[in-house]
C-alpha cells in the first residue's frame, strides 16, 4: 500500500510541475492583452461604419417593397381591363381598395381629393400603407418613439411623395430617402 501511495503522490507532483512550467507568464498574458487591445482598436471603426450601411440598406429594402407593392396595384389596375386617362378607378387588392391616377398608379385610399395626380402627405401615406405590407410605422407630421419614416408631398413636383428615414427621432441628417413619382411610378432612392 505504501508503494502505491508514493506512486500516486510523486506522479501528481509530476503533473503539478508540468502544469507549471506549461503555464503562461504575466509577460505572456501582458502581449496577448495589448495584441487584442491593438486588434479591437483597429476592428471599431469598421463596426461603427456598419451602422450607416444598416441604414442604407434598410432604405434601399423598404424602397423596393414599395415599388412592388405600387407595381402589384398597377397590374391589377391592368389586369380589370382599365384603360388609360381614367383617373380615380378602383383597384381592390386583397380586399382593399385603393384609387388609381390615369396612369394605375395607387394615388390614396378615400376619395376626400378630387385630383389624383397632385398628392399630399396625407395621400402619400395612405399609398404608404396600402402598398405595403406590414409597413414600417410612418407619419406625416410630428415624430413619435417608434415610427421609422417621414412622409411628405414633394413642393418641387406636387406629383410625388418623399419617405425619409427617422433616426433617433429626427429626421435623417443624411437625407437618405426615396421618392415616389405618381406619374410614372418610379421609385427613385436617394442616399448620400
Amino acid at each position: 500500500m505504501c508503494s502505491l501511495n508514493g506512486f500516486f503522490g510523486t506522479n501528481l507532483q509530476n503533473k503539478n510541475r508540468r502544469f507549471r512550467e506549461n503555464g503562461f507568464t504575466l509577460v505572456e498574458l501582458v502581449i496577448v492583452i495589448v495584441l487584442l487591445g491593438l486588434l479591437a482598436v483597429a476592428a471599431l471603426p469598421r463596426f461603427l461604419d456598419i451602422t450607416d450601411q444598416a441604414q442604407t440598406a434598410t432604405v434601399e429594402g423598404v424602397a423596393g417593397g414599395f415599388a412592388t407593392g405600387a407595381a402589384l396595384v398597377r397590374a391589377q389596375w391592368i389586369a380589370d381591363g382599365n384603360s388609360f386617362g381614367t383617373a380615380g378607378t378602383v383597384v381592390i387588392v386583397d380586399g382593399g381598395q385603393i384609387l388609381t391616377n390615369e396612369n394605375g398608379w395607387p394615388a390614396q385610399t378615400s376619395a376626400g381629393d378630387a385630383s389624383y395626380n397632385s398628392q399630399t402627405a396625407a395621400d402619400c401615406l395612405e399609398v404608404w400603407n396600402f402598398v405595403m405590407q406590414n409597413p414600417p410605422r410612418a407619419t406625416i407630421g410630428t415624430i413619435a418613439k417608434n415610427d421609422s419614416y417621414l412622409v411628405s408631398a414633394m413642393s418641387s413636383s406636387p406629383n410625388s411623395c418623399v419617405f425619409t428615414l427617422i433616426v433617433n427621432g429626427k429626421e435623417d441628417s443624411m437625407d437618405r430617402n426615396f421618392v415616389y413619382n405618381l406619374a410614372t411610378g418610379q421609385v427613385e432612392v436617394n442616399l448620400p
